[in-house]
């Protein structure tokens, strides 16, 4: 089977997808969500888990989640309402083949070992198909909820990907 890294690459260029898969963001979609009571991102399971299946079954490589910690409309973006590795963890169980991967999860506002434990668990549970996409995070409104420094987050972030290279 491989590591999904040579999973990936093999068969040259590749077609992967984001997810949520089933918002709507259209005036209709925005007002079956509230109907739904679901939050700005939140997709309909039901939807989602029989797209997602679909997306395995078609062949595409790879499905994206996005990390985004906390909501702020003022961004102007869908965001993620979903926990990045729960969320993969759910994905991980209704599919069988494509690659699950994060793009990319913000390192330095997580707690390092813990970021490692549930990378590794993903990638176990998934039957090793995690591409784990990292990055330092561009929303400087985050990082004082989570009690750390905007300036400093470029050597938390180098600091965690040892960590993770140490420990992957």
């Amino acid at each position: 089977m491989g590591s999904a890294l040579t999973r990936l690459r093999a068969g040259g260029f590749s077609i992967g997808i984001e997810a949520p898969l089933d918002n709507d963001w259209t005036p209709l979609g925005e007002q079956a969500r509230r109907a739904a009571r679901r939050l700005p991102g939140e997709p309909d399971l039901q939807r989602h888990a029989e797209l997602a299946r679909l997306a395995d079954r078609l062949g595409f490589r790879a499905l994206w989640v996005r990390d985004v910690p906390v909501y702020d409309p003022a961004f102007g973006d869908a965001a993620q309402v979903f926990e990045v590795f729960t969320y993969l963890g759910y994905l991980a169980g209704i599919t069988d083949n494509i690659l699950l991967g994060t793009g990319a999860v913000v390192l330095p506002i997580r707690e390092p070992l813990l970021t490692l434990k549930s990378a590794r668990s993903v990638q176990q549970l998934s039957g090793d198909r995690l591409l784990l996409g990292v990055a330092s995070g561009d929303r400087p409104v985050e990082y004082p909820l989570f009690g750390r420094d905007f300036d400093t987050r470029g050597s938390r972030f180098r600091d965690q990907v040892a960590l993770l290279r140490e420990g992957g």
